[in-house]
């Protein structure tokens, strides 16, 4: 009990700063608002596994020293360098080193998923996300005129600009659909581990999260070209495009449960036909 209260008066010293700045980035980026949710949501992972976690012998190993040496180390650089990802991520380095040296490796392969986990809820660096964003917002202009061709709409498109005959609509960040995307992802991924048992099928389910997603924005971007041809820029407003955003990110989960769910029922199905031949 001891130790265990030092180890929370010094994780709370050192990444204290660290977890209030994190915080304060879900509050005011709403690209990584679900960033609140991740950690109440490994805890729950945690706690699923509990009697797991109880019957399973403790055999402390010094190796988790290394890691939390290594962890803190990196810890270290991301501050001198002010480099706020490498910081975070440390805080998960820590955490595994601490499972490690406390209880030991088969602990730690219990709560790997956990602790993964929370890699959602930490923002890219400045650079990887610029580029993710702009890469999005040209291939989401590139969709959504395509779709408008093919609905014989005259569309001009200049890098993430649509020209329409009588509007022009711009694909920002906003509506390149990097926003929904982590959390999307981060919801697929829950979804693969707790409800999908074969790795095939997490990894599928992870990866269709991406296409999905762009895909459905692309067509976000054409419906709202084609309802401002008819109704004007106000349907092109503020409150609109953020309920279509919502409705996106509604169909692409839905989707993907329907994928988990086909996925589910295809790797039955041999079973079902050999209790039916027996």
């Amino acid at each position: 009990m001891l130790g265990a209260s030092v180890w929370l008066l010094a994780a709370g010293i050192v990444y204290g700063p660290v977890l209030a700045n994190l915080a304060r980035h879900w509050s005011t980026d709403a690209t990584y608002s679900h960033g609140f949710v991740v950690p109440a949501l490994a805890l729950f992972l945690v706690w699923q596994r509990r009697d797991q976690l109880r019957r399973t012998p403790a055999t402390p190993s010094a190796a988790g020293l290394l890691i939390l040496a290594s962890s803190l180390g990196l810890y270290v650089a991301g501050s001198v360098g002010a480099e706020l990802f490498v910081t975070r991520v440390s805080m998960i380095g820590v955490l595994a080193g601490t499972v490690v040296y406390a209880f030991g490796w088969r602990h730690l392969r219990l709560v790997a998923f956990p602790l993964a986990f929370l890699v959602f809820m930490i923002p890219l660096p400045s650079i990887v996300f610029g580029h993710f964003a702009l890469s999005l917002q040209l291939i989401a202009s590139q969709l959504g005129e395509n779709l408008l061709r093919a609905a014989d709409v005259p569309v001009l498109r200049d890098g993430n600009l649509l020209k329409l005959p009588t509007v022009t609509l711009e694909v920002n960040e906003a509506c390149s659909g990097i926003r929904s995307l982590g959390a999307l992802v981060m919801m697929t991924t829950l979804i693969g581990y707790v409800f999908q048992r074969r790795a095939w099928g997490q990894v599928v389910l992870t990866l269709a999260a991406v296409p999905l997603a762009i895909g459905l924005n692309g067509l976000r971007i054409a419906v709202t070209g084609l309802a401002t041809l008819r109704f004007g820029p106000v349907a092109a407003g503020e409150t609109v495009h953020t309920a279509s955003g919502w409705v996106v990110f509604v169909a692409a989960l839905a989707s993907l449960w329907g994928m988990h769910l086909v996925m589910q029922s295809v790797g039955r199905q041999p079973i079902e036909q050999r209790l039916e031949a027996a």
